[in-house]
């Protein structure tokens, strides 16, 4: 039996749909049926203490260190996070700068404005800002930063 490329298109495209539709809001101005839209200005950021100096974190649904969040991460110039890992998987999408990611800082690969990366739980990985970024992240738990090894 040959399924065709339109098919393969709409059972993924579907399941996500069905997921996002049934995804809890945990955001204050979220109700159901109601359109949220932030501006850049709205967004309200602060330490990223888990992760490093300078590192922000502007929360638009859930909280970072309580749970389910998704936001925004802001990267200064120049950071790096050795290998480490995180108890639940993060997505990812690349809004500025260059995030660059691999399984060590000797095999990370670039990603610019645009890119998505998908972090499995508990899989090593480093990560660096060598021109700073910001990228779009979403998580189903709370966020940690477990250096690799523990």
């Amino acid at each position: 039996m040959r399924i065709s490329p339109s098919r393969l298109f709409v059972l993924p495209s579907a399941l996500l749909a069905g997921a996002l539709a049934l995804a809890p809001s945990a955001h204050a101005g979220e109700a159901p049926g109601k359109a949220v839209a932030l501006a850049a200005d709205q967004l309200s950021w602060e330490d990223l203490a888990a992760k490093g100096v300078g590192v922000m974190v502007a929360d638009v649904e859930g909280h970072h260190a309580k749970g389910a969040w998704h936001g925004f991460v802001k990267f200064p110039v120049a950071s790096k996070s050795g290998v480490h890992a995180h108890s639940s998987a993060l997505r990812l999408v690349v809004v500025s700068g260059t995030f660059r990611y691999g399984s060590d800082p000797d095999h990370e690969q670039p990603y610019g404005p645009g890119s998505y990366v998908f972090i499995p739980a508990n899989h090593p990985h480093s990560n660096s800002q060598p021109d700073g970024a910001v990228v779009y992240v979403e998580q189903s738990g709370k966020y940690d930063n477990k250096p690799a090894g523990h």
